[in-house]
């Protein structure tokens, strides 16, 4: 029991010691039954597949799960802690294409915003244009009535002007007309009243 319980503990710390790591560039490497090229070859591995390392055995050589969930071992020097260049290729133009399409959405949403932009700003421009055709409209009518008051007012000053020109030459006409008659009137031959007395 006691065997069994230390092989239970072994696995575990085994298993929690466990790291990945990814073949190398432009090779495929063999997967061997033991720590060394002497045992059988029960597969290989691809450039850049992920494996999980389970232990170290001698001769430089660790002890491998692959993806497809063999078990066995490979040279520590055809594995690399860091992903393959393909996978970092990959993943890279992953978040190119990502930043292109919110790049894309960005310039989308951009040119909604300018349209919508554009728009108000013509809408405002018409409004401006009818307010201000609308000012030239009143200013003209302003302008006529000033023009008309001004024509009412020469009006009455001239029909002003002419009653008091009438009544100046009536009165001059009279005046006139009172002096020719005071003039006239002691030349005018009286005539005499018979007396009673003397008849």
């Amino acid at each position: 029991m006691r065997v069994l319980v230390g092989i239970l503990l072994a696995l575990c710390a085994h298993l929690a010691q466990a790291e990945s790591r990814y073949v190398s560039e432009n090779i495929y490497t063999y997967i061997h039954g033991g720590p060394g090229t002497q045992f059988r070859i029960i597969g290989s591995i691809k450039a850049g597949e992920p494996v999980e390392v389970q232990g170290q055995g001698e001769g430089g050589f660790l002890q491998i799960v692959d993806t497809k969930g063999r078990s066995g071992w490979v040279k520590a020097d055809d594995l690399q802690s860091t992903p393959s260049f393909r996978q970092r290729e990959a993943e890279q133009q992953k978040t190119i294409d990502e930043l292109k399409g919110r790049l894309q959405n960005l310039n989308g949403d951009n040119e909604r915003l300018f349209a919508e932009k554009d728009e108000t700003i013509k809408s405002q421009q018409q409004q401006l244009d009818s307010l201000k055709a609308q000012l030239k409209r009143q200013t003209d009518q302003i302008d006529t009535l000033k023009q008309q008051n001004e024509a009412l007012n020469q009006g009455y000053d001239n029909r002003e002007h002419d009653m008091q020109m009438d009544w100046f030459i009536r009165g001059g006409l009279m005046v006139a007309g009172g002096l020719v008659l005071g003039l006239l009137l002691p030349m005018l031959p009286r005539r005499r009243r018979k007396d009673r007395w003397m008849d």
